[in-house]
C-alpha cells in the first residue's frame, strides 16, 4: 500500500463514525465543533510544509503539535504535566527503539512493523494516560519524537522531511489501535464491575436467606 492510502481510509471511517454518533464514545470530552476544526485544518496542512534550517516540517505535524502543546497547557496540576511529558518521550524512545532494532527481533512482529509498533504503543498509551485528547496528544508527541530520531540518525540517507506521509499513516494507525484498545479495555472493566456487582447481591442473598431459615 503506498503512503498515505491508509491515512485516508482511516479519515474517512472516523468521518462516518462520528456521523454514526460514536464521537462521544470513542472521544468523549472533546465538542463536535473541536473535532471539526480539527479536521478542517487537517486537511489543509496535510500537502504543506513549512523550511527550517537542516531540512523541512509538515504543517499537519506543526497544527497537531500544537494541538498537543494545548491540551498540556489545560492540564490543572504540574505533576500531571510531568506524567504527560514522561509517556510523550518513552513513547517516542520505544518507537525509535522498534524501527532501529526490528530486524534483530524479526519473529516477534505481527504481520508488520506498524501494527506491531502501533499494539506495544497503544498498550502503553493505554495503561498510563486516560483521557482521549491527552492520549492523542502525547501520541502525536512521541510519534514526533521517534521520527526525529530516527531521521536524525539517517540523514545522509533519508534527508529531513518531519511530517511525511509514512508518518501520516502511522499516526492515524497508532489513534485507531490505541483507542479501540482503550474500548476494550472499558468494556472488560465495566463486564468485570457488574459481574463483581452481581455475585456480591447473590452472596448478600444468600447469606440473609439463611440466617432467616435460622431464626
Amino acid at each position: 500500500m503506498n503512503p498515505g492510502y491508509l491515512s485516508w481510509l482511516l479519515m474517512v471511517i472516523s468521518l462516518i463514525l462520528f456521523a454514526s454518533g460514536w464521537k462521544d464514545i470513542l472521544m468523549r470530552g472533546m465538542t463536535s465543533r473541536v473535532i471539526l476544526l480539527f479536521f478542517v485544518s487537517f486537511l489543509i496542512g496535510i500537502p504543506l510544509f513549512v523550511t527550517v534550517p537542516g531540512g523541512r516540517v509538515s504543517l499537519w505535524l506543526l497544527i497537531l503539535l500544537g494541538y498537543a502543546g494545548l491540551v498540556l497547557w489545560k492540564l490543572d496540576r504540574l505533576v500531571n504535566k510531568l506524567h504527560v511529558i514522561s509517556v510523550g518521550i518513552l513513547v517516542g524512545s520505544l518507537s525509535f527503539f522498534m524501527q532501529e532494532t526490528v530486524y534483530l527481533f524479526s519473529s516477534l512482529v505481527l504481520g508488520s512493523l506498524e501494527l506491531t509498533m502501533a499494539l506495544v504503543v497503544g498498550l502503553l498509551v493505554v495503561m498510563t494516560l486516560k483521557l482521549p485528547s491527552v492520549q492523542i496528544a502525547m501520541l502525536t508527541v512521541g510519534l514526533s519524537l521517534g521520527e526525529f530520531f530516527y531521521l536524525y540518525i539517517h540523514q545522509k540517507h533519508t534527508g529531513m522531511e518531519l511530517g511525511s506521509l509514512k508518518l501520516l499513516d502511522r499516526w492515524w494507525l497508532n489513534v485507531f489501535i490505541t483507542r479501540g484498545l482503550s474500548m476494550v479495555m472499558r468494556g472488560i472493566f465495566l463486564a468485570g464491575k457488574q459481574s463483581l456487582a452481581f455475585v456480591t447481591a447473590i452472596i448478600k442473598l444468600s447469606l440473609k436467606n439463611k440466617l432467616g431459615n435460622k431464626e
